[in-house]
C-alpha cells in the first residue's frame, strides 16, 4: 500500500472519527435536554400533585377542626342546658319549700282565703266555687270557705272535704267541675319557673 493511500485512509479515519465525536456530542447534548425536560416534567407533576395534596389535607383539616368546634359548641350548650335545668328546678323547690313553711304562720288561714278570692276571680261568670285543701289543712276548710263567702259577696262558696293531693294552698272548682284553678305550693312554684328562669339565665 502506497503512503499516499494510507494517508488518505487516515485522513477518512479521523474524519470518521471527528463526525461520530460530533454525533455522539450531539445525541448526548439530546439527550441532556430530553432528560432535563423530563425532570422538569416530573418535577412540574410532583409540584402539581404536593399542591393537591396539602389543598385536601387542608380541607380535611378545616372540615375537621369545624366539627370539632361545632361538637365543643353542641356539648357547651347541652351542658349549659342541663345546668340551667338544674339550677331552675332546685329553686323552684326551694320556693316550693319556702311556700310550705307558710303553714306555720299564723296568718295561714287568712293566706288560704286570700288564694280562694284569686282564684275566683280567674273563674269568671261561676256563681258557686268548691275548694278543697290539703289532709292537713282539713280542718280550716269550714272557716276558709265562710270567709272566702263572707268577702265573694255575689259567689256561693262551699267546702268539698275531699282532701287534695298537695302539700299546702287550694284547689278551686266551679260547681260542675268543668273549670279549675290550682292554687297549691306546686302549681304556684311551677307558674314561677319561667320567672325564676329569666332572672337566674343572665347570671350564667
Amino acid at each position: 500500500m502506497s503512503e499516499e493511500i494510507k494517508e488518505k485512509l487516515n485522513s477518512l479515519r479521523e474524519l470518521l472519527l471527528m463526525e461520530a465525536e460530533q454525533e455522539k456530542t450531539k445525541i448526548l447534548d439530546m439527550a441532556k435536554k430530553e432528560a432535563e425536560a423530563m425532570e422538569k416534567e416530573e418535577m412540574e407533576k410532583i409540584s402539581r400533585e404536593e399542591a393537591l395534596i396539602l389543598k385536601e389535607a387542608n380541607e380535611r383539616a378545616e372540615s375537621l377542626r369545624r366539627r370539632q368546634v361545632m361538637a365543643a359548641e353542641r356539648e357547651r350548650r347541652t351542658e349549659l342546658l342541663r345546668l340551667q335545668n338544674k339550677l331552675i328546678k332546685e329553686a323552684v323547690n326551694m320556693l316550693e319549700d319556702r311556700l310550705n313553711q307558710l303553714k306555720d304562720d299564723s296568718r295561714y288561714p287568712q293566706i288560704l282565703v286570700a288564694l280562694v278570692e284569686e282564684g275566683a276571680s280567674v273563674l269568671k261568670d261561676v256563681a258557686i266555687i268548691k275548694i278543697r285543701l290539703s289532709a292537713q289543712d282539713a280542718s280550716l276548710g269550714e272557716y276558709v270557705a265562710q270567709e272566702a263567702q263572707r268577702r265573694l259577696k255575689d259567689l256561693k262558696v262551699t267546702f268539698d272535704n275531699d282532701p287534695a293531693p298537695i302539700f299546702g294552698g287550694v284547689w278551686i272548682y266551679s260547681s260542675d267541675g268543668k273549670r279549675f284553678v290550682g292554687a297549691d305550693w306546686k302549681t304556684r312554684a311551677q307558674e314561677l319557673a319561667t320567672s325564676l328562669a329569666d332572672r337566674l339565665l343572665p347570671l350564667l
